[in-house]
């Protein structure tokens, strides 16, 4: 391999990498375990980087739920797994959890249904809300909210 980067190169990438978007802590971490450093120097780093506010779990949970409802339409079982994976505290899971607008989760399921209601091929009402139901639960949003919105924006 060539010339390995220095503590400081690598700090500067670090930043770089950090600024272009939130990261979580795991994220920086698992980026940093790819450079050639020791494990001290790993650890330098990830802390200046907290301590300066580059990295921040609670800021990276808002975040992250705010962009998945908003641009992939997941559901909150969806985003709570994947915060779960990233090593997310759960209090901080259920702060960020909180700062989303009820109203708007519920019309972003009616926009994922609406969407794939025009794709469901089936032979009755009951078998097309049953596939609407599985492919909203796949996306992660919670049963009793799907079938209430299939039950009153659907009609049954």
């Amino acid at each position: 391999m060539a010339n390995p980067l220095s503590p400081e190169q690598i700090l500067d990438k670090m930043a770089k990498y950090c600024a272009y978007q939130e990261r979580c802590v795991k994220d920086v971490t698992d980026k940093l375990k790819t450079f050639e450093i020791t494990s001290k120097e790993r650890e330098e780093i990830l802390n200046y980087l907290i301590d300066n506010r580059f990295v921040d779990n609670n800021r990276f949970a808002k975040a992250f739920v705010r962009g998945k409802i908003n641009q992939s339409g997941w559901g909150l079982n969806k985003i709570r797994f994947h915060l779960i994976q990233k090593g997310i505290d759960k209090e901080i899971i259920d702060e960020a959890m909180q700062s989303f607008d009820e109203e708007a989760y519920r019309q972003r399921l009616i926009e994922v249904l609406n969407a794939k209601a025009k794709t469901v091929k089936a032979a009755n009402d009951f078998e097309k809300n049953r596939k609407l139901a599985a492919y909203a639960m796949q996306k992660g949003f919670e049963a009793s909210l799907i079938w209430e919105v299939l039950k009153e924006d659907f009609g049954d």
